[in-house]
């Protein structure tokens, strides 16, 4: 045992108890009786934290005669006899506690990340869906992070290297290349961050950024890598792929490179185990909107209530996406040739098609009195306007809020929320709904070519969204 040092984190400190018959010899910067001395040694290093303790044991040693003088003391007087108890034993005794209740946090947390790890490694199908879901994500950032940190010194050098040169970014660079398709507009900001931290992903893992360089081989082997880490092949394919792409696609049509070593680019990896359809079961769509129904805590906020109240609902019978219906404005329930709809579109908020629709509300949902919520208003139905940023808007926000409280109720589909998007389809084709206006309801790209031509009259879709069975949980007032 090395007395007087203790640790905290990873890092060691000098740690000494003031003896019991000096305690009021000594005061903090406060001016409080001290009890103890304790300082950074700044290392994480045992040997030389070790060594570092001696000046701070010999300051002390000093001090603690030094107030012993004082007060008519020899220096050196054992404790034992000035008080004939074993106080220096005590001393010692208490700093030994210490330093094992310092082992002990050590052991326990080593213990705790060890058990992570192995979890970690476990198939998703042994763990639940949030289990799931959640190392999926984590393995994803794992897999950033290991190539963020020689993505970094690749970056540095090449800062380095202009400045030494006082050279621009080249036209090759796979940064100067996907910053040109970030500024056209083409995707909205919140994709561009996602897609730009894949990028830095591969530079990582190439140790440059030259454009000129990659070879399909080359973004092979980071492929293999993802799936070593146990990255999902559509995570793969949706997720990372797409950045590389478009960089090198644009690298392409510059005539920087002859190919885009990217195009028809395979993601070979196991098959995702499935445990269950994506869809809401009968169960638990009964679950959410009795749920739903039924009162809500008193202390929860007026527009969390009410999102409880009627996205779920809204979801139900529409096929909408859970943020388009937690980002619509009290305008957006409003009345078009003669027919109740719910308008969405990218003026209130994220749509992903980026294009505006309007879907006929479910005769149900009237009955319940949904049309209490429309007025000639922008002001937000279910979250408080300001909340959020750019990236993570209120919608969203209120989004997982939902989520949350949706797996409190026992829920375990994958996507709580999604799950409804997935039943309604399920619904309209059991109601005999021509696929071509389910897809319209939901905001889905048709099908095939021909079904992007003429007109689908509102009139038609309320009579399909009409025809689809109505929930028997009950009506609220």
């Amino acid at each position: 045992m090395c007395t007087h040092l203790d640790k905290t984190g990873a890092t060691y400190y000098f740690r000494r108890l003031v003896p019991v018959d000096l305690i009021g010899c000594f005061t903090t910067a406060t001016g409080k009786p001290r009890k103890e001395w304790k300082r950074s040694l700044g290392t994480k290093d045992r040997e030389e934290a070790k060594r570092l303790l001696r000046p701070h044991t010999t300051e002390t040693d000093k001090l603690i005669d030094d107030a012993r003088t004082a007060i008519g003391i020899a220096p050196g007087t054992p404790t034992e006899e000035l008080t004939g108890t074993a106080r220096e034993r005590e001393e010692q005794q208490a700093q030994a506690a210490l330093e094992a209740a310092s082992a002990a946090r050590r052991e326990a947390r080593a213990e705790l990340r060890m058990l992570w790890r192995q979890r970690r490694k476990m198939a998703t199908a042994e763990l639940s869906p949030d289990q799931a879901a959640a190392v999926d994500l984590i393995r994803e950032r794992d897999a950033e992070l290991d190539a963020l940190r020689s993505a970094v010194a690749v970056m540095e050098t090449e800062v380095a290297n202009r400045v030494t040169t006082n050279r621009a970014p080249t036209a090759s660079s796979l940064h100067a290349l996907f910053d040109r398709y970030a500024a056209s507009g083409a995707a909205n900001p919140k994709t561009v961050r996602k897609w730009r931290a894949r990028l830095v992903n591969l530079v990582g893992f190439l140790g440059h950024d030259d454009a000129s360089r990659v070879t399909r081989a080359d973004l092979n082997r980071w492929i293999e890598g993802l799936v070593g880490k146990g990255l999902a092949k559509k995570t793969i394919i949706d997720g990372y792929l797409p950045a590389v792409r478009v960089a090198l696609a644009i690298a392409h049509d510059d005539g920087v490179i002859p190919a885009n070593p990217a195009s028809a680019l395979k993601v070979r990896a196991p098959k995702a185990v499935k445990l269950r359809e994506r869809d809401l079961t009968d169960d638990e769509a009964m679950t959410i909107l009795g749920a739903a129904l039924g009162p809500q805590p008193a202390g929860l906020a007026v527009k969390h209530a009410l999102a409880r109240r009627w996205v779920p609902w809204l979801c139900a019978y529409t096929g909408a996406r859970v943020g388009e219906i937690t980002q619509l404005r009290a305008k957006d329930i409003r009345q078009e040739g003669g027919i109740w709809v719910v308008h969405i579109t990218p003026d209130a908020g994220s749509v992903k098609t980026y294009e505006a629709r309007s879907v006929p509300l479910h005769p149900h949902l009237i009955e319940q009195g949904i049309l209490k919520l429309a007025k000639d208003d922008v002001a937000t139905l279910f979250y408080n306007e300001g909340a959020g940023n750019g990236i993570n808007p209120g919608s969203k926000i209120r989004a997982a809020d939902l989520a949350k409280w949706v797996r409190s109720l026992g829920v375990t589909a994958p996507q709580p929320n999604h799950g409804w998007r997935h039943r309604f389809k399920t619904m309209a084709r059991a109601a005999g709904v021509p696929e071509y206006l389910a897809e319209r309801a939901q905001g889905h790209a048709p099908s095939n070519e021909g079904g992007k031509y003429g007109l689908k009259p509102l009139a038609t879709l309320h009579d399909a969204i009409a025809s689809m069975p109505r929930y028997s949980v009950g009506v609220a007032a």
